[in-house]
């Protein structure tokens, strides 16, 4: 049966937002660049202050992996890897544990962000500072090791873990700010705080994966809405509100989605796509949750790379698929690219891994994308999401929906 745009449209987004969970885990631009461990990060807004490199201290913390409290209205500590660095406003006098350090210029607030010297911080944890005049960026760089592992080997040791039971379960809880505006005019009772939980089930090989999520409005005038995906190798289903399963063949080539199986099953591999989608990995401070000790993986994306390296991605997924029709996917998939091209992202994420068995059990996002959708009117959109995901139940038997009435849309 012939299928709707519209209904199209729903399948083929699902399928991206599924696909990016499953293949990886607003920003100004910088004065700058500033590279850490050979990597260029995203937007660490360095500015010149007499001199000196400032940099926003939640900026600098995400980028090292440090953490960041706030004792008092002007007093803060950055700790990492069990430092502590004691510093105030306007004083440049700090302390790194029981040493005194002089600031050449004291915490200082920039545009509305507390930023603190570069190269003084740096030195402190541990990193060795540089100015390459070529390419007129900062560099920090320092080899850092939990128990003699760098970041890419813990990544390939819970890889292997992981392979080792195939299927997993996931249990999320996301909270979801949502600001609209239409020609500069508030949409309805925005902004809307909104909570989304998220359960399911994921298979390495053969591919597949299972979610249901329910988004609850605030207020009781808005019933709550749920969504299930379910996606094999060949095909992507699709159930909105209990209704009927919709399936569309997947939007991408058979050896698109070899590939990636082949990249995702060597985490060098996956490592070096990472970087050329632009995300930045470091270790933060380890932590102890329910007396279970976890390593912290950090990481950041570069929303320009990321674009880049999207739109790189799609293109060879494409490949070998029958050309574009005024109702075929790839032509929402052009115009999602065009509308991302101009958003505002601010995008990261932290791993913990399993201290006794390598496995990633818990992973906590925080993202804000700020859109603007021009049509006959501007809508703009300001969109929030924090959350954690959970991961159990490894190598518990796959337990797929009953698909096998799912139909394709009707023409209206």
């Amino acid at each position: 049966m012939a299928k709707t745009r519209k209904g199209k449209l729903l399948v083929t987004a699902a399928f991206g937002l599924l696909l990016l969970a499953l293949v990886f885990p607003g920003l100004a631009a910088a004065n700058v660049p500033l590279a850490v461990n050979n990597e260029i990060v995203p937007a660490p807004e360095l500015q010149l202050m007499n001199g000196v490199s400032m940099i926003p201290a939640d900026n600098y913390i995400r980028l090292v992996g440090a953490d960041l409290e706030w004792s008092s209205a002007n007093n803060f500590t950055i700790t990492e890897n069990g430092m502590t660095m004691n510093l105030a406003l306007g004083n440049k006098d700090a302390k790194l544990g029981d040493r005194s350090i002089s600031l050449p210029v004291p915490p200082t607030k920039i545009d509305g962000k507390v930023c603190i010297p570069l190269r003084v911080v740096s030195n402190a944890f541990g990193f060795t500072v540089e100015w390459n005049e070529e390419q007129h960026q900062a560099g920090l760089t320092r080899q850092e090791t939990r128990d003699g592992l760098t970041v890419a080997d813990l990544l390939i040791k819970s890889n292997a873990a992981s392979e080792a039971y195939n299927t997993c379960s996931l249990e999320g809880l996301f909270t979801i700010n949502v600001a609209v505006t239409e020609d500069g005019k508030p949409v309805a009772e925005t902004p809307l705080n909104i909570t989304s939980q998220i359960t399911g089930q994921t298979q390495e090989k053969p591919l597949q994966a299972y979610t249901k999520q329910t988004i609850s409005p605030p207020g009781d005038e808005i019933p709550a809405m749920t969504m299930e995906s379910y996606m094999t190798e060949e095909k992507m289903y699709i159930r909105p509100n209990g209704e009927d399963w919709i399936v569309q063949d997947l939007p991408f080539s058979p050896e698109f989605w070899r590939e990636q199986q082949e990249i995702q099953s060597d985490p060098l591999k996956a490592t070096a796509q990472m970087q050329e989608m632009g995300i930045l990995l470091n270790f933060g401070n380890d932590v102890t949750i329910d007396n279970t000790g976890y390593y912290v993986v950090n990481a950041t994306l570069d929303p320009e790379k990321f674009i880049e390296g999207y739109q790189k991605l799609l293109g060879s997924a494409m490949i070998g698929l029958p050309p574009a029709d005024p109702t075929n996917p790839a032509d929402f998939q052009k115009q999602f690219m065009e509308v991302l091209k101009q958003a505002k992202v601010d995008y990261n994420y932290t791993v913990l891994i399993n201290k006794q068995t390598q496995i990633s059990d818990i992973v906590k996002f925080d993202a804000r994308i700020a859109m603007s959708i021009k049509d006959a009117e501007v809508v703009d959109i300001d969109l929030g999401i924090k959350g954690d995901m959970k991961i159990t139940n490894l190598g518990a038997p796959f337990k797929a929906p009953d698909v096998k009435n799912a139909r394709a849309i009707d023409v209206e």
